[in-house]
């Protein structure tokens, strides 16, 4: 519910199409590069948040693909 309430998603200043062609980590650090500083530094506070659930998932059952689905939707708005 927080990142909904945030003026602005996350990812929202780059293209779905920038998003969806970005296959690579090089792809993914280009365009990491390209966000805002508040919005790069949101992310890489999500995505470490979001590895340290995986890491737990013998106890949350939470795997990588459940966090992207749960995470996913609430990046752009």
């Amino acid at each position: 519910a927080w990142f909904r309430e945030l003026p602005k998603g996350v990812l929202d200043s780059l293209t779905p199409e920038q998003v969806m062609q970005a296959n690579t980590e090089e792809d993914c650090l280009q365009l990491v590069r390209l966000l805002p500083s508040t919005e790069a530094a949101l992310l890489d506070w999500a995505i470490n948040l979001m590895a340290d659930v995986v890491q737990e998932e013998h106890i949350n059952k939470m795997n990588a693909r459940n966090v992207a689905m749960v995470f996913a939707p609430n990046m752009t708005q």
